[in-house]
């Protein structure tokens, strides 16, 4: 929407931004990134960011909660890589574990016995460390597939 036209004027960008804000949760960085291609100077965007935090547009856990659970029901990302892409985004240490903390313990296991079923029914692989390695890298613990394959054979 603004990527060509730049907007230098201070309230306009922070009506523009709340906007943004209120239509999904966001992280301090994809906002910064916002107002840098508003075209607005540093000490501005700072200030913005300030003022949504203290407004309660702008929340790091509340976002670390919502991302969280998200990539694990709609994409079915295992905890290490929803924490991995959190951090990447420049949440802290604290609040990542605050959005992992959102997924239920017995979801997460029926959700990664019912996806090693169907990947095992898809595939109709029998070699394990072809399975431990596709679950690994969608973020699954390797302890807990191990724990999972063994309480499927």
């Amino acid at each position: 929407m603004f990527q060509n036209k730049k907007i230098f004027d201070h309230d306009v960008a922070k009506d523009v931004i709340k906007k943004y804000c209120t239509y999904q949760d966001r992280c301090q960085s994809e906002v910064k990134m916002r107002l840098i291609k508003m075209g607005l100077p540093e000490p501005s965007i700072n200030e913005i960011i300030s003022v949504l935090i203290s407004e309660g547009y702008l929340s790091e856990e509340r976002f670390s909660r919502s991302f969280s659970r998200g990539k694990f029901k709609i994409k079915k990302w295992g905890r290490l890589k929803i924490k991995k892409h959190l951090m990447a985004k420049g949440i802290s240490n604290r609040c990542a574990e605050i959005g992992i903390s959102e997924i239920d313990e017995n979801d997460y296991s029926e959700a990664l016995s019912d996806l090693i079923s169907k990947y095992y029914l898809r595939n109709g692989l029998k070699n394990k460390y072809q399975v431990v390695k596709y679950f690994s890298n969608k973020g699954f613990e390797k302890d807990l597939i191990f724990q999972i394959l063994e309480e499927n054979e």
